[in-house]
Order: C-alpha cells, then structure tokens, then sequence
C-alpha cells in the first residue's frame, strides 16, 4: 500500500529539522578539526564524524520528501573534478596516497551535493548566521592560545616560531586548526559576513554586533598569516559596494589603487622575503627562506620563499607529468625527491603546492585545471548574476561574491580546494543562486 501525503509529511518534517539542526552542528564543528580519530590513513575531524550521521540522514530525507534533485553547469564541472583525481591516481597507480586523496575529494563533493539538494530557503538565511558563530568560535580559541603562549603556557593553540619581520619569536594563534592559515580563512568568512551588518544603512547593528566583529579581528590578526591580506581587501571591496553610490570619483580611485597594491603585496610578499642583516637568517630557513639571496643591500637582503620554491617545483612536476599530472598527493614525495641534495629543504615532512593553480594541474593534470577552471567560470558567473538581484538581503548577497574574491587571491599561494568551509560557501553560493534566479523568473511571468 502507498503511504499518504500525511504519512510521509509525518516522517519527513521531524527528519528534516534534525538534517537542518546537523547542518548548523557541521558548521559550528569545522574549527574543531584538530579533534577527531585517525582511521587507515584518515583524518576524521570533528566536521567529519557530524558528517557520518548527517549524510545517511540527509540522503533519507531527500528521498521521502520526493523533491526534484536539481543539478546545474557548475556540478558538471565539480563532478569533472572527482574524475579528474581517479584518472590521475589510475594513471599514476592506486596507491594508498592517492586512494586516501581520492576519498577525501569524494567525500567533499558529496557532501555538497547532498547539502545542495537538502537546504530550504529558510536555512540560505540562517546559514551565514552560523558561519558567524563558527568564526566566533575560532577567534576564541586562537586568542586562547595566543594569550596563555604569551604568559608562557605551551599548548596545541598556538605555535611560536621565528618570523621575517621580527628580531624575536612570534606567537601565531591556531586554535585547534592545523595551521595559522587555516585559523585565519575561517574567522576570515566570518568578518565577511559581519561586516555588511555594520555598514549598511538598512540596519541598525547594536553593541553586541560591533562587539563581535571586534573579537574576529583581533582573532585574526593574532596569526600574523598572510591570508590577512586578502581580508583587507575583502573588507575594502565590501565597504566600496555599500557606499559606491556616494563616494566621489577620488575615493573610487583610491580603492581601487588600494586593491590592487594590496594584491601586488599579497603576491610579492608571498614569494619573497626581506630580512634585516641584524636578523639571523639562518633561523629563517625551512619555514620561510628557501635559497640564497637575490638581492643584498647595506642594510636587508630579499630571498626567495617557500611559496617561490614550490611555484619552481610545480612547474617542473608539471612540464615532467602533463597532461595526466602526477597524481593526487604525489607532489609530496616529487619534492621531496626534487629538492634532496638542495641546502635549503622543502616544509617538512609534507610539502603541499601551496598554490591550488599549479598545484591542479602538477597532480591532477589537464582535465583537473579544465575542471577547476570550470568551476571558477560559474562561480563568477553566479556571484555576478547575485550582485546584480541584492535585494532581498543586501548585505548578505554583497559579501558572499566578495568571500569567493578573496579566496581566489587566497588560492595562488595555498590549497584551498580540500577547505570544508569554503565547499559550504560553494552550497551557499549555488542555493542563493537558484534563489534568486527563481525570483527573478517569477516576476518576469508576473
């Protein structure tokens, strides 16, 4: 016998509240990565054992609740990009690296798939809520780690380590994220999504908003990460589209010079490194100088990064493996193996191509750069079409394309395709997309 509409409104809404209610628990959990267990070569962090209850659950209701499960240009291309990693683990062979990198890219897209066909409209507007909270969190536990390091207190939520422009050791918060870096790109979503609250006239923000906004940036600058760079222009692209339509035409200039000398920073500063000649350099080697110097004066020396040297290294995995590249997460042992006899080392013991262009396509070749192209295009597409419909909620809809800005700059010095919260900004991005899209369609029919 068939179930009634009754029936199944009866199963699907208390399942569906919970799905929602594990959704918000995902989020809340990502920056507690550093907790969790390891199995047969698997992290399983916070995020993910949420995630094993969550995906079963979701998947259950999707089918009970008999909804069309969309799918749109994007997903082609983020399906091209699991492909992209099983040819190139085949054509390199299965071998237990490659396996591990493959499920953790599979995971990820299911997860946005199952997340993308699971979220109402309701939960586009709660979402960033979260995404608030979840930063909150982060920026807590990292001026944690950076306030008990300063009184001498050593624990997992901060490292302290010799820093480029400083004749001391710098404390660098983490919180319970594996690096500074990571710390700093999720409370980086975070002021992204406050910030609109505080600027725009619509609103009226109260204490506890600018309060908020207030312990995010101290949290974040406490890494003393280079992701930082690409918050400040995040943060001047959002206030420059709040208040475009009466800034004169100096100020639109001088923001948009502004923009772009930070990018030129953020790319100059990434790749090189000015030393004092007072600063030992040799403490320097490994984590951030990674050759001799390029240019001496009486008083700096400017060398070559880290980020320089694996730039050098993706090139030649990629000119020795195209167009099938080297295989996901062979770029480890390849530069490893390139560098061996060098004096001045990799990052040990697992240096990543800290740059998710190359780094595509030295492991996942061709079709992975086509694919990530890809999903670059529609990104850019869909955060121009939302620009263009804000208003429903403006300052939402403003910070959101801005977010996928920064992360693109973001993505030329690291490897930001494996982050779970930007795929969560991904899921964000396409549902508010299909929003307004739908929106838009219904008052044309109008």
């Amino acid at each position: 016998m068939n179930k009634t509409n009754l029936e199944l409104d009866h199963i699907t809404i208390p399942l569906e509240k919970t799905v929602h209610g594990l959704i918000f628990l995902y989020i809340l959990t990502i920056p507690f990565q550093t907790f969790g267990l390891n199995f047969m070569g698997l992290e399983f962090g916070l995020p993910e054992l949420v995630s094993l209850i969550l995906a079963p659950l979701a998947i259950i209701q999707i089918v009970h609740s008999g909804q069309k499960l969309w799918i749109d240009k994007l997903d082609f291309f983020v399906f091209g990009w699991v492909l992209a990693n099983i040819l190139a683990g085949w054509n390199s062979g299965f071998s237990s690296i490659v396996v591990t990198e493959i499920i953790k890219t599979a995971y990820l897209v299911g997860l946005y798939m199952i997340l993308k066909w699971t979220i109402s409209l309701e939960m586009v507007f709660m979402i960033p809520k979260f995404i608030i909270c979840s930063s909150l969190l982060a920026a807590l536990t990292g001026i944690t780690g950076y306030v008990l390091g300063y009184l001498g207190i050593d624990t997992a939520l901060s490292i302290t380590r010799p820093f480029p422009y400083s004749i001391v050791n710098v404390i660098q918060a983490k919180g319970f994220t594996p690096t500074p870096n990571m710390l700093t790109s999720i409370i980086m979503m975070g002021v992204f999504f406050q910030l609109p609250k505080l600027s725009n006239n619509k609103i009226s923000p109260n204490g506890k908003d600018y309060l908020i906004l207030l312990i995010l940036l101290i949290g974040i600058f406490l890494t003393f990460s280079k992701t930082i760079v690409c918050l400040l222009i995040g943060i001047i692209l959002i206030l420059y589209l709040n208040y475009k339509s009466i800034l004169s035409y100096t100020w639109r200039l001088a923001t948009k010079f502004s923009v772009a000398s930070l990018f030129i920073i953020y790319i100059l500063g990434t790749h090189f490194i000015i030393v004092e000649k007072d600063q030992n350099s040799e403490l320097l080697k490994g984590d951030y100088i990674a050759g001799s110097a390029l240019i001496e004066t009486d008083n700096y020396s400017i060398y070559p990064s880290q980020y320089w040297s694996l730039k050098k290294i993706s090139l030649e995995a990629i000119s020795q493996s195209f167009p099938w590249g080297l295989g996901p997460g062979k770029f480890n042992g390849f530069a490893h193996e390139f560098k061996k006899n060098d004096a001045y080392s990799t990052h040990v013991p697992y240096p990543d191509p800290h740059s998710t262009y190359l780094g595509t396509l030295a492991e996942n070749g061709l079709l992975g750069l086509i694919s990530f192209v890809g999903i670059i295009f529609f990104i850019t597409k869909k955060s121009l079409r939302i620009l263009r419909e804000r208003s429903p909620d403006p300052y939402f809809l403003i910070c959101l394309p801005i977010t996928f800005i920064a992360i693109g700059i973001e993505a030329v010095s690291t490897d930001v395709i494996n982050f779970r919260h930007y795929w969560i900004l991904l899921v964000l991005l396409v549902c508010t997309f299909q929003n307004v899209k739908s929106t838009s369609s219904k008052s044309l029919n109008l």
